[in-house]
C-alpha cells in the first residue's frame, strides 16, 4: 500500500464503559497507527476501562459522558475539542458516541468522520439509523458479514464500506510450549484434551453450551478438562450449572488475565460457542495465531477465517452434541491438530496481522482525504 503523503491527527470515540474486544482493537489500533506516525487522540466516559488505559498509553484523552444522543453538553464539549486539537479524522464506535460525533460535525467540512461498526447485531432499519451509517466518508466494519449487513439493511453504498479485521500481535501470540507451572496450578491430570474459551462471560458467548459438550465428552468416558478464561456477568449462571452438570473436577474458571497467551499455549483446541453479535473475534485470531485450531460456530465473522479440516472445524450455533462431536475428532487425531495449526499460524500471519490492520486503516484514510475512496474500496475487504 501506498506511503501517505501526511500523518494525520486522528480521534476516537467509545461510549462504552467495558473492556472487550471493541475496546481492546481501538486501543490496539491507536498503538499501531501512532507507530505508523499519526498523532492519535482518544475521547471516552471516564468511569470506563478505556479511559485509565488510554492515559496510560501516553494518548491524550477527552474525558466526556456521552448520555443520550441529544446530549447538546457532550456535543459542544466534543466538537471544540475537535477544533482546537486541529482533528483531521473523528472514528466514532458505539452508538451513542456515533450520535453525538456526528452531530458534532454539523457544519463543518473538516474533521472526516469515519465509522468503525464491530458488531453482528442487526441494526435498526429506520431513518435516522440510515443516515447515521450513510453520513460517514467511510465505514470500517470488523468482518465481511457485518459489511453485507449494513449494505443490505441500511443501504450503505458498497464503495464507502470496508472490512478489516482486527490485527493480532504475531510476536506477543506465537507458538510455545505450555507453562508447566500453570498446569499444576489448575491440578490438569496428565494426558487429559484440554480445550478452552477464551472472552468476556456473556450470554450469547455460548458457554452454556459448551458445558452441555463438556458433559457428552465426559459421559463418553473422554479424559478432558475445560478451561473458561475471562469474567462477566454471565458467571452467576455458569457456576451452578458446572454443579448442576457434576462437572466441578473438570472446568477451570480462571476469571480475566490480562495476559492471555500462556493460557491459549495451554489448550490443545479452541473453542468459539457464540450464538450472536460477533464479527472475527480477536480470541480466534490470536488462537490461530498461536499454532490452535479452533473449533467454531458458523457466527458472525468466524467461518470467514475457521476454513473447516484447515484451520478448525465449525459447527451450528446452540448444538451441543456438534460441539462434542468436534471436539472429540479432533482429540482423536492429534496429526489434525497440528496441521490445522499450522494453516492457522500461517493464516495469521499473512493476513491478520497488527501491521497489516494498521496500513489498511492507514489506507482508508488516505482515501478518504484525497477523496479518492470509491475508486478502489473494493481491494480492502477481506
Amino acid at each position: 500500500m501506498p506511503t501517505p503523503h501526511r500523518t494525520y491527527t486522528i480521534l476516537h470515540t467509545e461510549s462504552s464503559l467495558g473492556w472487550g474486544g471493541q475496546e481492546r482493537r481501538i486501543l490496539a489500533e491507536a498503538l499501531a497507527m501512532r507507530e505508523r506516525g499519526h498523532r492519535l487522540l482518544l475521547a471516552c466516559d471516564p468511569k470506563g476501562e478505556l479511559f485509565p488505559r488510554g492515559q496510560r498509553a501516553g494518548f491524550l484523552v477527552l474525558p466526556l459522558a456521552f448520555g443520550g444522543w441529544r446530549n447538546f453538553p457532550a456535543g459542544l464539549a466534543l466538537r471544540r475539542f475537535l477544533l482546537r486539537e486541529g482533528v483531521d479524522f473523528l472514528n466514532t464506535h458505539s452508538s451513542l458516541d456515533s450520535w453525538v460525533g456526528t452531530l458534532a460535525l454539523t457544519g463543518l467540512k473538516k474533521p472526516f468522520l469515519v465509522r468503525t461498526r464491530h458488531l453482528s447485531t442487526p441494526v435498526k432499519m429506520n431513518r435516522p439509523t440510515r443516515w447515521l451509517y450513510n453520513t460517514p466518508k467511510a465505514t470500517i466494519t470488523t468482518s465481511q458479514g457485518i459489511k453485507e449487513l449494513l449494505q443490505e439493511r441500511l443501504g450503505v453504498p458498497e464503495p464507502k464500506i470496508l472490512s478489516i479485521p482486527t490485527g493480532v500481535s504475531l510476536r506477543d501470540f506465537a507458538p510455545r510450549q505450555p507453562d508447566a507451572s500453570l498446569l499444576e496450578k489448575l491440578q490438569i491430570p496428565a494426558g487429559a484434551f484440554i480445550w478452552g474459551m477464551v472472552s468476556v462471560l456473556r450470554s450469547w458467548k455460548g458457554h452454556l453450551y459448551a458445558l452441555e459438550a463438556l458433559k457428552e465428552l465426559a459421559d463418553a468416558g473422554l479424559k478432558t478438562c475445560l478451561v473458561v478464561v475471562g469474567e462477566g456477568p454471565y458467571r452467576s449462571l455458569i457456576e451452578p450449572r458446572i454443579e448442576e452438570l457434576g462437572l466441578s473436577t473438570r472446568v477451570r474458571l480462571v476469571g480475566y488475565q490480562e495476559d492471555v497467551a500462556p493460557w491459549l499455549a495451554l489448550m490443545d483446541v479452541v473453542a468459539m460457542a457464540s450464538y450472536a453479535h460477533e464479527g472475527v473475534p480477536q480470541a480466534v485470531l490470536q488462537a490461530l495465531a498461536m499454532g490452535k485450531p479452533v473449533v467454531g460456530t458458523t457466527v458472525g465473522g468466524i467461518p470467514e477465517v475457521i476454513v473447516p479440516g484447515e484451520t478448525g472445524l465449525l459447527v451450528p450455533p446452540k448444538d451441543a452434541p456438534a460441539l462434542a462431536a468436534a471436539l472429540r475428532r479432533l482429540d482423536e487425531h492429534p496429526e489434525q491438530r497440528t496441521e490445522m495449526g499450522r494453516r492457522g499460524r500461517e493464516l495469521a500471519a499473512r493476513e491478520y496481522s497488527l501491521e497489516k490492520m494498521a496500513a489498511m486503516v492507514e489506507h482508508v484514510y488516505d482515501l478518504v482525504w484525497r477523496d479518492e475512496l470509491s475508486a478502489v474500496s473494493n481491494q480492502l475487504s477481506v
